[in-house]
């Protein structure tokens, strides 16, 4: 008698389809509601923006398009923004490529290296599953998710056009979301090629974002120079904007996002090739190792033995770039105040700027809202990478030998919180500087104690995001960064929407970055800075008390 097979398992592929769609299922979900939530809410708010008649909306595209000049290092020059889909594409729509790459990078330095510093590619490749399935498993894994989020975002687009009460473009949204899905995959292209160069992960992400850096520069050159057009269509970014499909008036181009499925297949294959070639844990590239006499005896430098400078020096190169960054930022949108306080005071549509911030000077409202409020969401951005680098430590093995040494649970949290306290302190001294030194130059003559109180409330506010990600951290750390950056995107658009939308005069304070309020204009928020205090207070005492109970990596 012949024995029965057994049933077919599935084939490794399927397996590792199914894993990387469940890898992704937290950021995908952030990335979904984002992308539903900004073309939604920016059409919803259309009509109380520009008005009901064609007059006043022709006056609000003049006005939106000479504000759009000045912000033209951030997003694409409006095009045609009169009307609802032009409106939408360019305040709803237009910096989401910026989001999309940033997520494909991290995605796809995830993918490997990530897995390679946890363990895991090794029981992948210990299965008959070649180096390249593997790589292009992962890759149809983040397409498929990819391509659901801006599924999405297209439903969220449709939603805004119809609150504006236009028409809608079915042919023109799914032109435009192919050239963002092809830029997406760009990104995660770059993310996994620069995991074959660098050997760490978090070397990985430094490599792709200064690649998109560079590109992102070649693409802010054309836009404001149109004689860098030529060069910059060497930018993936710039391929991205050429394409503008649901304004009216604009086109698809066909080419340009033909070239970026290109791009990203050219780059899916470098990685195959490169992962097939080197050693798991090593770089593609490996330098010859130097010949160094081994000790046994511990370091003799005094400072290496302080917890709080040795976590700062570790970081030295990723928080120099935010000081560099924070820097030039300062000095730029301040040398843009005039121009757009301009601007603002012109339009009457944007006079709601000018009394949030509690002043009648167009060029101080400008750096109070534009500067200051940005500032405030870079600190929040800082706080979010520190707890994404405190839940990587819990996962990669980092805080099981930290604790394996003679120290208490609560000082692993009291040490993060230092290291917070001083990066953010950083920040915000050296976008301050930037602001008085920038100033002089707009006509504008900074009250001195007012600047000094607006920069150093940015502390607290990056300390409350970093003691929400502590605590979280504590419970669930897989969730810490999801959770804290969909806490980051509510609290950037309530105080947006909420005058636009009547919403009850409490609302604005279930935003965190509305705690900081307006204190180069309106003095301290006392009510806020006692609402940021105790969120600091309960989040890094309830982080202390949770992790002495708590199992590490868990």
């Amino acid at each position: 008698m012949t024995a029965r097979a057994p049933a077919s398992a599935p084939s490794g592929t399927a397996t590792l389809v199914r894993y990387g769609l469940r890898a992704h299922r937290w950021a995908a979900t952030f990335m979904a509601g984002l992308g539903f939530f900004a073309p939604a809410s920016t059409g919803a708010t259309f009509v109380a923006a520009a008005g009901a008649t064609a007059a006043a909306r022709a006056a609000f595209g003049r006005q939106t398009t000479a504000l759009g000049g000045q912000l033209a290092y951030l997003v694409p020059l409006p095009l045609n923004p009169s009307t609802p889909a032009g409106y939408i594409w360019w305040k709803g729509l237009a910096f989401l490529p910026l989001v999309f790459g940033a997520w494909g990078l991290a995605a796809g330095t995830g993918a490997i290296r990530n897995e390679e510093e946890r363990g895991l590619m090794e029981n992948w490749l210990a299965t008959p599953i070649t180096r390249w399935r593997l790589v292009v498993a992962r890759s149809g894994s983040f397409a498929a998710v990819a391509a659901a989020v801006v599924l999405v975002t297209g439903l969220g687009t449709l939603v805004g056009v119809a609150a504006a009460g236009a028409p809608a473009n079915p042919i023109g949204l799914l032109e435009q979301g192919t050239a963002l899905l092809g830029f997406a995959l760009v990104c995660w292209g770059v993310g996994l090629a620069a995991a074959q160069l660098a050997s760490t992960r978090r070397s990985a992400i430094g490599l792709g974002a200064l690649v998109l850096l560079g590109l992102y520069v070649l693409d802010v050159a054309a836009r404001v120079d149109p004689a860098f057009s030529t060069w910059a269509l060497a930018s993936p970014l710039r391929l991205v904007d050429l394409t503008t499909a649901i304004v009216p008036g604009g086109r698809f181009d066909a080419a340009a996002t033909a070239a970026l499925f290109g791009i990203a297949a050219v780059l899916l294959a470098l990685t195959g090739a490169a992962f097939s070639a080197r050693d798991l844990g090593s770089p593609l590239f490996r330098r010859r190792p130097r010949q160094v006499a081994s000790g046994r005896q511990p370091s003799g430098s005094s400072w290496e033995r302080v917890p709080v400078v040795r976590s700062l020096w570790e970081q030295r190169v990723g928080l120099s770039a935010w000081l560099v960054g924070t820097a030039v930022g300062a000095a730029l949108m301040t040398s843009l105040a005039r121009s757009a306080g301009s601007a603002l005071s012109a339009n009457p549509s944007f006079r709601s700027y000018l009394r949030a911030s509690g002043t009648s000077q167009a060029t101080l409202a400008a750096v109070s809202q534009f500067w200051f409020g940005i500032a405030a969401v870079v600190v929040a951005a800082y706080a979010v990478t520190q707890t994404s680098r405190w839940a990587s430590e819990d996962a990669n093995g980092r805080l099981e030998m930290e604790l394996s040494q003679p120290m208490p649970r609560w000082r692993v949290v009291a040490e993060r919180a230092a290291a917070l306290l001083v990066g953010a302190s950083g920040i915000a001294a050296v976008g301050g500087l930037a602001v008085g030194v920038t100033a002089p130059s707009q006509g504008l003559n900074l009250d001195l104690p007012s600047l000094v109180v607006a920069s150093a409330l940015l502390v607290p506010l990056g300390l409350t995001f970093g003691a929400l990600g502590a605590l979280i951290i504590a419970w669930a750390p897989r969730l810490a960064v999801p959770v804290l950056g969909l806490v980051a995107v509510v609290s950037f658009y309530v105080p947006i929407l909420s005058p636009l939308l009547r919403w009850p005069s409490w609302t604005p304070y279930l935003s965190l970055l509305h705690l900081y309020g307006t204190p180069l204009t309106t003095g301290v928020d006392w009510a806020g800075l006692a609402a940021m205090l105790g969120i600091l207070a309960v989040g890094f005492s309830g982080a202390a008390g949770a992790m002495r109970q708590r199992e590490v990596g868990r």
